[in-house]
């Protein structure tokens, strides 16, 4: 991921808007939606590589932990 592109939403729902995680119940504000791969999906000698996962990243408002979400368990507020 290029770290100049600009924050991506959800169709329908931009980012900074309010939304809860269907699947924790807690809500936040989108922060970013992206192909995330975490360090440890790197190739290893004879296996196949495990494909970037895509995840809405959500911070809860008035600070905290931000925390990953599937997209498909993101929803707006209002």
């Amino acid at each position: 991921m290029d770290a100049s592109a600009p924050a991506a939403g959800l169709p329908g729902i931009p980012v900074g808007a309010l939304v809860r995680d269907i699947a924790t119940g807690r809500q936040g504000a989108l922060r970013d939606v992206f192909p995330y791969e975490p360090l440890d999906a790197r190739p290893v000698p004879g296996l196949p590589a495990r494909p970037p996962r895509l995840l809405a990243f959500i911070r809860p408002v008035g600070g905290g932990h931000e925390w990953t979400a599937d997209p498909g368990d993101v929803v707006a507020l209002r």
